[in-house]
């Protein structure tokens, strides 16, 4: 019987198509595994992959800022007037969509603001809540889901890249939202009927957490 190396074909053959299903199975196990991730895990792995930074955040704050920087830049705008304290003063806040001119309320919204500090007082994000001033339980135009349909327009214009996609969030009775740019993420959701919560993050920063 011919032999190479002291292997029969025969043995020779066995190891092959055994190493052969072996690398099929791995391969249907990757395949498998990819499939299983989110679609949610999916979009966050690609834009992070593209290496892309973005930190814009409001008002010309952007992410890596020191609480120092964002308190000093929330003090310039409350001289001029642009903002004011938020209830407590655990937030600012600030006023969308009112028509000054004319007196306008009917889509003006509160914005209360702070920013999301890391343990070394390092920006990684904005924490905002949104509201209509004319909301009212009856005044179902006013609602938390009107909110966030406009809100999402808003940020699509302010923020240009992808668009939203719906979210399921544990906890939460309807789909949140979310869009992510390389690695900055904007997530936002209803509260209740009345409050919608938007937040800006810096994925690199918090997937390492």
């Amino acid at each position: 019987m011919s032999s190479t190396k002291g292997f029969s074909k025969e043995k020779m053959h066995n190891r092959f198509c055994s190493t052969a299903k072996r690398l099929l199975l791995l391969g249907v196990l990757l395949v498998a595994f990819q499939s299983c991730k989110s679609e949610y895990q999916q979009y966050v792995d690609r834009e992070l992959g593209t290496g892309e930074i973005r930190d814009s955040l409001i008002f010309g704050m952007r992410m890596g800022q020191t609480k120092k920087e964002f308190y000093a830049i929330c003090w310039e705008l409350n001289k001029q007037k642009v903002i004011t304290a938020g209830t407590g003063n655990q937030y600012a806040k600030y006023v969308v969509d009112a028509d000054t001119i004319t007196g306008d309320l009917s889509r003006a919204k509160d914005m209360l603001f702070y920013g999301i500090f890391d343990e070394d007082d390092v920006m990684r994000g904005m924490d905002m809540k949104y509201a209509y001033q004319t909301w009212a339980p009856w005044n179902r135009n006013r609602h938390a889901d009107s909110l966030m349909n406009q809100l999402r327009q808003q940020y699509l214009q302010g923020y240009p890249g992808n668009d939203f996609m719906e979210l399921k969030v544990e906890g939460l009775k309807t789909p949140a939202m979310v869009k992510i740019d390389g690695n900055r993420q904007i997530l936002m959701y209803p509260i209740n009927n009345k409050d919608v919560k938007v937040r800006i993050e810096d994925l690199r920063y918090k997937l390492d957490k």
